[in-house]
């Protein structure tokens, strides 16, 4: 029997003179700390992510200056008769944090360090919140603290949910980093929930609590909601039925929003906030929608390659290299969108996209080659900025190569526009078999880079570390060792290679290199 109720006593009073009992009881030794609870969390993620924002500003303003001011005293043809110039104790600081930040251990789930602190930061504060001040005192007192933790949480949920919103363009986030941040706000919505309605059943039994009032009818359905999502998002399910979970993820979301606002006052702003988000996200995505027509060819290796004339709709579309859209085919799946990195050049007469066919909408793709209606949402996202830069080294697995290729040409032509010298430029394209080489136009003569192919059924395994770091060192070596002097990696493919990328990348920064990372992906 709980702490609170008793059955013997339950029946001495009516429902609503024992839930002003219960109420008052929780109100002597929870209300206070609640009231702070709501007000120190939320200015702790206010500060995190305006902190995000101006790092973000900080790296796209002040990088490329300093980058340009410090490349600029070192002359573009090497001499032997300087010393290097000494790197300062600040750059050697920051440089070696930044290699430990990026690094990323071996591992299925492994993300790189500064990623995973994040994480472990943000998992370390809801724990933290849910047991602080006697938040384990009590079974009452442990049951809100948790139904708090959970609707606080979710504004920042539907915030990382939403690819259209300000947060994309003023973090400069990848759309790989949301998804990581997405999942573990996700979880600790959904557990906190769920263990919100346990800890308030072993208080009073879920029967009596729902003769009491309505509140606790409507946040059983919202919890049931959140423990659909929680289930369908694991992964062995995730990967077997994606567009089964892609259904729920959005809709089982939403649906509860209605419940929660009428099963508590203090959810009420948190629930708007989430109606807002959502309703803006969607509401910018149709905006701007573009109906095209697409063609889609098959390639080699399981790959579809979407080619769309942007001069078929009424608004023309702009994008930049790195950008990415969000495409439906109702022919083929309706009330999907899929989120793909543009594969051709700003300013190409089409818009293309390399799609690896899987299951579901990919495969669909595949096995109507042909042409298609398409709604193209977009394009979102930012481009990364490789100014200042003496070099800069490409790697890209498979269709990584939709990222990696157009920005190899787009960094040679904006320079070249502007009368300026592009940095030197090696791309390495890792495929398992040859015939993928038809996928792009590899002439290092016509586009002025340095293109690699490597297939792996003919020369093995390559190691991408070594490779990019003797790249770059050659580079800097060329400069007279001059570790001041800008250079640059960025890779999009597979886990793997983007692991040995990042960390080729950690070891020079290590040693003190002045070394700036990329990574373009999308992944569930």
């Amino acid at each position: 029997m709980s702490e609170f109720y008793n059955e013997t006593e339950y029946m001495q009073y009516t429902p609503e003179e024992w839930a002003a009992i219960q109420q008052l009881e929780f109100d002597d030794r929870g209300r206070d700390w609640s009231r702070q609870f709501y007000l120190s969390y939320n200015i702790i993620v206010v500060a995190f992510f305006v902190a995000a924002v101006i790092a973000h500003f900080y790296t796209v303003q002040f990088k490329k200056t300093v980058r340009r001011a410090t490349n600029e005293k070192t002359p573009l043809i090497p001499t032997n008769n300087g010393a290097p110039r000494p790197v300062t104790y600040l750059s050697k600081v920051i440089r070696k944090t930044t290699s430990l930040l990026i690094y990323q251990p071996q591992g299925r789930y492994a993300e790189s360090y500064g990623t995973m602190s994040i994480i472990a930061g943000y998992l370390g504060l809801n724990i933290l919140y849910t047991f602080i001040h006697g938040g384990a005192s009590s079974t009452q007192i442990f049951a809100n603290r948790t139904g708090l933790i959970s609707i606080v949480n979710m504004p920042i949920l539907f915030l990382l949910g939403s690819k259209t919103g300000l947060l994309v363009d003023w973090t400069g986030w990848s759309h790989e980093g949301y998804i990581i941040l997405h999942k573990h706000v996700g979880r600790v919505v959904c557990i906190t929930a769920i263990a919100h309605v346990f800890a308030y059943c072993a208080v009073v039994p879920i029967s009596t609590r729902v003769l009491i009032n309505n509140e606790a009818i409507v946040g059983l359905i919202a919890t049931t909601c959140f423990g659909i999502i929680l289930a369908t998002s694991l992964a062995p399910l995730r990967a077997r039925l994606y567009e089964i979970f892609l259904y729920f993820h959005v809709w089982f979301l939403v649906l509860p929003l209605p419940f929660l606002f009428f099963h508590w006052v203090r959810t009420k702003p948190y629930v708007i906030t989430c109606a807002v988000i959502f309703a803006w996200d969607r509401f910018t995505r149709f905006k701007n929608v573009h109906h095209v027509i697409g063609v889609s060819q098959n390639l080699s290796g399981d790959t579809v390659k979407l080619c769309m004339n942007t001069r078929t709709t009424f608004n023309e579309i702009h994008w930049t290299t790195g950008q990415y859209v969000y495409i439906s085919i109702a022919s083929l799946a309706k009330f999907q969108y899929h989120p793909f990195t543009i594969a051709s050049p700003p300013g190409a007469d089409t818009l293309d996209l390399i799609i690896r066919a899987r299951k579901g909408f990919s495969r669909s793709l595949f096995n109507n080659e042909g042409e298609h209606l398409v709604a193209v949402h977009g394009p979102y996202g930012n481009q990364h900025s490789f100014d200042g830069c003496r070099k800069v080294v490409l790697v890209a697995g498979g269709a990584g190569v939709s990222y990696t290729y157009p920005e190899a040409i787009e960094i040679v032509r904006s320079h070249e526009a502007i009368g300026d010298i592009p940095p030197e430029i090696d791309f390495l394209w890792v495929v398992p078999d040859r015939s993928y080489a038809t996928w792009a136009d590899l002439d290092n003569e016509k586009y002025g880079v340095n293109f690699k192919l490597w297939v792996t059924k003919e020369q093995g395994r390559p190691d991408i570390r070594e490779y990019v770091k003797d790249s770059l060192r050659k580079t800097i070596e060329e400069y007279g060792g001059d570790k001041n002097i800008a250079v640059a990696a960025a890779v999009c493919g597979p886990a793997q290679i983007v692991r040995e990328t990042r960390n080729a990348c950690s070891d020079l920064l290590w040693e003190s290199y002045n070394v700036d990372f990329h990574a373009e992906s999308f992944g569930w």
